[in-house]
């Protein structure tokens, strides 16, 4: 029989080659940037873009979006597919 770990958003930010999307709110918390700012940004190509996960839901990149907060973060970095 297979154990099964669970692992809270805290600790899954200290595990290697792992990429997870967040969503708005979890966004919201960590850029301190409202929603409607954040997608002037990213129409300016100056924030990440969100990732369409289901018929109308949304996602971001944690990496994506970690880069941007440490200034890392270019635009031809982004990722491509199913971009909104």
């Amino acid at each position: 029989m297979k154990k099964i770990t669970v692992v809270d958003k805290k600790s899954i930010e200290y595990i290697p080659n792992i990429d997870r999307m967040i969503r708005e709110k979890e966004c919201r918390e960590l850029t301190t940037l409202a929603n409607s700012t954040r997608w002037n940004l990213e129409k300016e190509g100056k924030f990440p873009k969100r990732i369409k996960i289901g018929s109308a839901a949304v996602a971001y990149r944690l990496s994506e979006v970690q880069a941007w907060i440490k200034g890392e973060w270019k635009p031809e970095k982004a990722s491509k597919p199913d971009q909104i």
